[in-house]
């Protein structure tokens, strides 16, 4: 059974490289017939991944927005997004903290009301939607290019890519025989990688992989950061919980599973999983709690709350059979900040003295 496995994998390869070529090809001629457009009066740091799949951005772009306003507290900070199956993306559209989930993106309205200082954007002319939307006129302006990697209309002044520590390259193949979005030669490209969800169970998988770098690739500096789960109560009922359910519709929904579990340690978790970015309707929720007995405590990330909040019908009805609701919330710790640091620092620096804002 294993041969035959491993013989129908040869095959599936072999019928499926055609397609996988000609993805690079049609990309490569994107590429070459594209030339970047350059936003004025700001630094563009883009952070975007190799990968399709969840390597855990969000928290990622909220980790660098935190650490650049302390360094540059006089700074403005706009986050730049695509706005991923909101309905305002084709026309753009300035985010606001009340706005609706299904206007402008689940990951846009969660940057945003984190952020409420911060500009976020979203269009898929993300050139157009920063001409049209963006307020701020001094050059002491950041500009988050978030999931930018593969979006070579825009320049860039400091490239950052993330790499799942638990999948790196996957098996090596772009799409669609793999989960590359770009072949490893894309990786040239990057100013800094950041392995995202490092611990002591990848770790020895990802030196072995920095290991195996040759030539220019030994150049890009590299970094490692470490995701710590929080739980956040946001509805709780008085009785003792007694058993969990995980409700989430992201990209790698097993690992907001495996956070869970090391929160609740040995706990029974059960679970429904959701398409990326799905848009939560009363219906799917009141499906879900309608077999759930009370003293339930309901898991979800702070991607899908952004959605499920708006749902006052289903979080009546929850309350009223004792189901709590927490989010799984992700810290993120990059193990060397300093040197991190030192060169994100050093590169706004440079912006700053280039053009005089001291």
């Amino acid at each position: 059974m294993k041969s035959f496995l491993s013989f129908s994998f040869k095959i599936l390869l072999w019928v499926l490289s055609p397609l996988s070529f000609l993805y690079q090809v049609l990309f490569w001629i994107d590429r070459r017939r594209t030339k970047p457009r350059k936003l004025t009066n700001c630094y563009v740091i883009s952070v975007g991944n190799l990968t399709v799949g969840g390597t855990g951005k969000t928290p990622f772009v909220q980790f660098l927005i935190r650490d650049l306003k302390n360094h540059f507290p006089d700074f403005h900070f706009t986050i730049l997004s695509r706005g991923y199956k909101a309905r305002l993306s084709l026309q753009g559209a300035l985010v606001e903290s009340n706005a609706s989930p299904m206007d402008v993106g689940d990951e846009p309205l969660l940057h945003k009301q984190t952020f409420p200082d911060v500009q976020v954007i979203i269009g898929s002319d993300r050139f157009q939607s920063y001409q049209t939307f963006n307020q701020y006129k001094s050059s002491k302006h950041v500009v988050i290019l978030d999931d930018g990697f593969q979006h070579h209309k825009l320049y860039r002044d400091f490239e950052i890519v993330l790499l799942d520590a638990n999948h790196l390259l996957g098996n090596g193949f772009t799409l669609p025989l793999g989960s590359l979005r770009e072949t490893r030669q894309a990786l040239l490209r990057a100013h800094a990688v950041v392995f995202t969800k490092w611990n002591e169970e990848n770790a020895e998988k990802v030196d072995k992989f920095e290991s195996n770098l040759d030539g220019d690739f030994k150049r890009i500096p590299r970094y490692h950061s470490k995701f710590t789960p929080e739980l956040d109560a946001k509805q709780e009922s008085a009785d003792m919980i007694r058993s969990y359910f995980l409700v989430t519709g992201v990209g790698n929904p097993e690992s907001v599973m495996k956070s869970a579990k090391q929160l609740l340690g040995s706990k029974v978790i059960a679970y429904k999983y959701f398409s990326d970015h799905y848009s939560f309707q009363e219906k799917d929720m009141h499906a879900i709690i309608a077999d759930l007995p009370s003293s339930t405590a309901l898991l979800l990330t702070e991607k899908d709350w952004v959605k499920v909040s708006i749902l006052t019908n289903f979080l009546n009805e929850a309350k009223e059979k004792r189901i709590s609701i927490f989010l799984i919330k992700i810290k993120l710790e990059m193990e060397e900040l300093q040197q991190f640091n030192d060169v994100i620092v050093s590169r706004v620096s440079s912006y700053v003295k280039e053009n005089a804002l001291d």
